[in-house]
């Protein structure tokens, strides 16, 4: 079976160019939310939210635990494979990445779309 050699870049160029398109509709779309810029955050603002108040302090666990699910534990799942095991990660890794970046898009679309800008932020 005769292998064709350009196919050992169609998955970089692919990447690379959806790497490209979601930096530009990050840059186009995105913008940080009051609460979550820390730039534009005084001191009065500052002392009126505590710890407990924070929805941030209060949802983070649970966001860090199921990623940690995603990156870690899907991807060495397929470790026990001799043979596919780096790929398996690292395919994993780059699968979660795009997903995650394409979830945050459309979240913002459906949910938190004001004034032609997707607000990325804490809700309360």
């Amino acid at each position: 079976m005769a292998w064709n050699t350009n196919l050992r870049w169609r998955l970089p160029l692919t990447c690379l160019l959806l790497q490209g398109a979601m930096v530009v509709l990050f840059g186009v779309f995105v913008r940080y939310d009051f609460q979550a810029d820390a730039h534009w955050w005084t001191g009065r603002a500052r002392r009126n939210l505590s710890d407990q108040e924070n929805e941030f302090y209060y949802r983070y666990p649970s966001f860090e635990d199921v990623h940690v699910m995603v990156f870690v534990g899907f991807g060495f799942l397929m470790t026990f494979l001799q043979r596919y095991g780096f790929s398996a990660v690292g395919f994993n890794f780059l699968l979660a990445a795009f997903g995650i970046q394409w979830a945050l898009l459309m979240q913002g679309w459906f949910h938190s779309f004001q004034d032609s800008h997707i607000l990325v932020g804490v809700e309360k």
